[in-house]
C-alpha cells in the first residue's frame, strides 16, 4: 500500500537553507575578520621588534667602534665623533659618579642609546668587562643629554 501525501509548494520552501547559508556567510565574514586583526597585530609586533633589534646593533657597533678611535681629554659636556659611511655616533664625557674617575660613553641608533663607563688614558678609552649599560648610570637625567 502506498501512502502520498499532496505536498503544497508555498512560498517559503528553501528559506531555511537560505538562511543557514547567510548565518555561515557573516560567521566565516566575522572569523575572517578576527584572524586579519591579529596578523595585522603580529606585523605590528614583528617590525617594532625587527627596529629595537636594528638600533640595538647599530649602537652596539658605534660603541665597540668608540672604543678604538683616538679622543680628546673628557670634559662635562658632550664630546661626540660620527662614522659617516656606517652612521655610527659615539660621544664621551667626564662621569659625575664619585665612585672612580670614569669616562661615560654614550652610543647611539636614532633614539636609542646605550652606555659604557670607561677610564681615559692616553687619548683612549680603556674598558673593562661588564660596564656597559642600556640605561644613563648619572644620578641626574640632565646629565644624561
Amino acid at each position: 500500500m502506498k501512502i502520498h501525501f499532496n505536498k503544497k509548494t508555498t512560498q517559503i520552501d528553501g528559506f531555511s537553507t537560505l538562511i543557514m547559508v547567510i548565518i555561515l556567510t557573516i560567521v566565516g565574514l566575522i572569523l575572517l575578520t578576527g584572524f586579519q586583526a591579529i596578523v595585522n597585530s603580529l606585523k605590528k609586533n614583528y617590525l617594532i621588534e625587527i627596529q629595537y633589534y636594528r638600533q640595538f646593533n647599530l649602537a652596539s657597533s658605534s660603541l665597540n667602534w668608540a672604543i678604538q678611535q683616538t679622543w680628546q681629554l673628557p670634559t662635562e659636556e658632550w664630546q661626540c665623533l660620527s662614522d659617516a659611511q656606517y652612521h655610527l655616533t659615539a660621544c664621551i664625557k667626564k662621569s659625575r659618579l664619585k665612585v672612580d674617575n670614569y669616562t661615560l660613553v654614550r652610543a647611539q641608533a636614532d633614539d636609542y642609546y646605550l652606555y659604557m663607563l670607561t677610564h681615559f688614558a692616553d687619548n683612549h678609552l680603556i674598558i673593562e668587562k661588564g660596564h656597559w649599560l642600556d640605561y644613563c648610570p648619572e644620578k641626574r637625567l640632565v646629565d644624561c643629554e
